[in-house]
């Protein structure tokens, strides 16, 4: 058990391995020497069960075509089975090789047509919102409001947004980038208004695994049938093993029409074929991997608790909402009475730190930004120290 923390506090080096996160850093913020906090991948290793499994399918030295075997399904129900204790026919299931945001934009150009309103509650994970704009539909935004320092859904305005032209609801669970696992009471209501205005919903559940403590994550295709409307929920290991490079998602959805036209999408865009080692690594996380994304979860915790109390202690203009789960914490600077512009360009000139900036999260983020915690605890306090220090002299 030791060993599995200690690969928590001592991760590799990534520097030099063609990261986007640790490689990209004179292109992203224009300097090489600061600490990426930013992109939404982890500084472990990924688990050791899915290395060895990639290792032992490369001593066959053909890389052919594959199939996809009973096993490597069978680990997909067998983990939302063991998970999440959410039995799934398999014949609800549908597997999409390029990864969730591709599964995304596939439904969004099968299930609605140019012109069609599609909601997205904002801050949103950015890619959900171009995906709608640049497939010249209307994006609608239904802003999360803040309630006791927790984002909660507006539904009062979610019911003033929704119209005739409203098809699609495309919604984020658990949130990124608030952090927030939504409860099932939630999901109960936001269901009960999409069903009774016809408004199917993709949800990206693809931080599902990654829950604290004693919350539990409730995917959205769980609810009872008759109390949802047209759904589909989209999984996937990457974030859950740190497989990002490893791109692989399934889809989740019981509605007939709806599979017969992503299933005849898959097939005439020959998206069938799994990537080989996609598939190894999935299983083998699936099967293997549960002990380590135990262990993982206990670290995250204890990064996010630490991120919480340094503010307290140091940074108490800097608000930290409360969150139950991802690797991602959504924070506040606004008290700082500063420029957005000068707030991230004191982060990367002064602090020597690369957050994710929040307006690329919609409207709502400005003076916020998005900081990824799934990395060591002391590069988390380095990070945490120099904004500290940063925003200290600043102000004196």
């Amino acid at each position: 058990m030791s060993d599995l923390f200690e690969c928590f506090d001592f991760p590799p080096n990534r520097q030099n391995s063609d990261s986007y996160k640790w490689d990209y850093n004179l292109t992203k913020f224009g300097r090489s020497d600061i600490i990426p906090l930013w992109i939404a991948d982890m500084d472990f290793a990924t688990p050791k069960v899915i290395i060895k499994a990639l290792e032992q399918r490369l001593k066959h030295p053909v890389m052919g075509y594959g199939y996809r075997t009973k096993n490597y399904i069978r680990s997909i129900q067998n983990w939302l089975l063991q998970r999440h204790q959410w039995k799934v026919p398999v014949d609800a299931l549908s597997f999409y090789p390029p990864g969730t945001v591709s599964a995304v934009n596939n439904l969004v150009t099968l299930l609605t047509k140019e012109e069609d309103e599609i909601i997205v509650q904002t801050p949103a994970y950015p890619p959900l919102m171009s995906i709608v704009k640049h497939n010249n539909r209307i994006l609608i935004e239904n802003p999360l409001v803040k309630k006791n320092n927790e984002y909660e859904i507006d539904f009062l305005h979610l019911k003033k947004v929704i119209s005739k032209k409203t098809k699609l609801l495309i919604f984020c669970s658990p949130h990124n980038p608030t952090g927030r696992v939504w409860r099932k009471e939630e999901l109960l209501r936001l269901a009960k208004l999409c069903r009774e205005h016809e408004i199917t919903v993709i949800s990206d559940e693809v931080h599902a695994d990654l829950v604290w403590g004693e919350t539990k994550h409730t995917h959205f295709n769980k609810l009872p049938a008759s109390e949802r409307p047209v759904s589909a929920t989209i999984i996937s290991p990457g974030k859950t093993f740190n497989l990002a490079a490893l791109p692989q998602s399934t889809i989740i959805c019981d509605n007939q029409r709806v599979n017969r036209l992503l299933r005849h999408n898959i097939n005439t865009a020959h998206l069938s074929l799994d990537n080989v080692m996609s598939a190894v690594a999935t299983q083998a996380g699936y099967e293997k991997g549960a002990e380590w994304l135990d262990l993982l979860l206990l670290y995250l915790k204890k990064n996010r608790d630490f991120i919480e109390s340094f503010l307290q202690n140091n940074l108490p203009q800097v608000k930290l909402s409360k969150a139950q789960g991802t690797y991602l914490a959504w924070l506040d600077f606004s008290a700082l009475e500063m420029e957005h512009s000068l707030i991230n360009k004191l982060l990367i000139e002064q602090a020597g730190v690369g957050l994710h900036d929040g307006l690329l999260f919609g409207k709502t983020g400005k003076n916020h930004f998005r900081i990824n915690f799934a990395c060591s605890m002391a590069l988390l306090q380095q990070a945490l120290t120099q904004i500290h220090r940063a925003i200290t002299d600043n102000r004196t």
